[in-house]
């Protein structure tokens, strides 16, 4: 079961970009939690405080997509370099400004985070071989998990030490040697920027299969929006408001697991596949949320929540990276960011708005299997799109071209071995000159350049080939005249 943890460990520089990973991404719930206790304490208002936080928040879900384009632009390590300068004197600021300006330097300071976890979620491809993604995606979000359990029980160990203020300051002190920890691994150094191409504001919005797999990952973070309000309702109800902490945990520990458990084996369906019965079991789930009779049995089910939010929440990110185009791809992971705060913020509202004072949660679980039933839509959609002549856009061939048919792109490009035709929109990208062979046994040979009726950057039509059904045939021919 560990296996695919050991062959992902094993590459080089996967250490080092899990250890600064952690260490950046353990900055934010502690940052988060720490800035609250500072401004109420600096401003004396709950409601002043409140702002200081949400200032923070929206500056930093709408300028993520622009450090995510600078570092694909320009390449990742002068991107991350700038960004450090930055926000090193946001905080800087923060900590030294009056209280009245305390709003506007949280939200530079939002504005000026690195893009470490776009960064780190695009190297991923350049780093490990396509069968290693799906282990590499769930130790990130593996990580993600672990920093919002631990990261949060940090803040009231080192309050006994230090004011709120100092908490915020090692939170910065983290991010920052996280960052700096990033700019010296190996696949930031070495990664390269894309060439210049046609400017647009959306960005890879554009691109159709990329767009739906954000607006998965949005609703999925709807459904823990409603999650938090739910849960406080329901532990009301049952115990106390309190311990509605205890179920939030139980959901981390299940999506722990969930995740670890995506990674640590090969799936019978691919990932966009699986996207499906995992949001529908996740509905199923929430719509019994409504009417548990007891708080044990409601800690069961959010656990059970947990446990098939995991694996999903691992799935979109490794279909992001095989999917979106590469030239935007650390953009796209800072989209992600977006949309998933974005459908946070407004599960929250919308489950906050439903929820009366002395609701059982009833509702808000409702909301959330209703999201959940949107995600399983939107995969089967996702699907469909995603025709069996497309090919997920991968940069080159290259040392993933022996990689065992994963994620539908068919069989190793080997001499003598069959191969799909789609899978020569691959080699075509990577320049690639190797003998192939259609499903009728015929073989074809030459570079696999692009020729003029192919789509976009997906699919090759080899000349003297028509397809039908989705299979290669070649015309009878007149005389052969040799």
């Amino acid at each position: 079961m560990l296996a695919p943890y050991r062959r992902l460990l094993a590459h080089p520089g996967v250490p080092h970009l899990l250890v600064a990973g952690l260490i950046v991404k353990l900055g934010t719930p502690v940052l988060s939690l720490a800035l609250l206790l500072s401004a109420v304490d600096r401003l004396g208002s709950y409601a002043t405080a409140g702002l200081v936080l949400t200032g923070h928040a929206l500056a930093l879900a709408l300028c993520a997509p622009l450090g995510g384009r600078i570092a694909d632009r320009y390449g990742p390590r002068p991107a991350l370099t700038g960004y450090l300068a930055a926000h090193a004197l946001a905080y800087a600021l923060l900590l030294l400004a009056p209280p009245v300006l305390m709003i506007g330097a949280a939200a530079l300071l939002g504005a000026t985070t690195p893009p470490a976890g776009s960064v780190i979620r695009g190297a991923w491809p350049r780093l490990v071989p396509a069968a290693s993604l799906p282990a590499a995606y769930a130790v990130d979000n593996a990580v993600n998990e672990v920093t919002f359990i631990v990261g949060p029980l940090l803040v009231p160990v080192l309050t006994l030490a230090v004011p709120a203020h100092g908490v915020v300051a090692a939170a910065g002190a983290a991010v920052l040697l996280g960052t700096a920890l990033l700019l010296a691994s190996p696949a930031v150094r070495q990664a390269a920027p894309t060439p210049p191409g046609r400017l647009s504001l959306a960005g890879p919005l554009t691109h159709r299969p990329t767009l739906l797999l954000l607006t998965i990952a949005a609703f999925g973070t709807f459904t823990f929006g409603c999650l938090r309000i739910a849960t406080v309702a329901s532990a009301t109800t049952f115990a106390s408001a309190s311990s509605a902490g205890v179920l939030m945990g139980l959901l981390s520990a299940g999506a722990l697991l969930g995740t670890l458990g995506y990674g640590a084996r090969g799936w019978p369906v691919t990932g966009g596949r699986l996207l499906v019965p995992l949001s529908l079991a996740e509905a199923v789930i929430l719509l019994g949320g409504g009417w548990v009779p007891g708080f044990v049995t409601l800690a069961v089910l959010i656990t059970l929540v947990g446990l098939v939010t995991g694996p999903r929440d691992a799935v979109v990110p490794t279909l992001l990276a095989d999917h979106a185009p590469a030239r935007h791809r650390t953009e796209v992971f800072a989209w992600l960011s977006t949309f998933t705060w974005a459908g946070y913020g407004l599960g929250t509202a919308v489950a906050g708005r439903l929820t009366g004072p002395h609701d059982t949660g009833a509702t808000a679980f409702g909301v959330a299997a209703a999201a959940a039933v949107a995600c399983a839509i939107l995969a089967a959609v996702a699907n469909r799109i995603s025709s069996p002549l497309l090919t997920p856009a991968r940069e080159t061939l290259g040392k993933h071209s022996g990689e065992s048919d994963r994620y539908g792109y068919g069989r190793p490009l080997s001499k003598g071995r069959s191969c799909p035709l789609r899978t020569l929109g691959v080699a075509a990208r990577a320049g690639a000159r190797v003998p192939l062979r259609a499903h009728h046994g015929e073989r074809l040979s030459g570079p696999a350049g692009p020729s003029p009726s192919h789509r976009g950057d997906r699919v090759l039509r080899r000349p003297g080939v028509r397809l039908r059904g989705g299979r290669p045939e070649r015309p009878a021919r007149a005389g052969r005249g040799r």
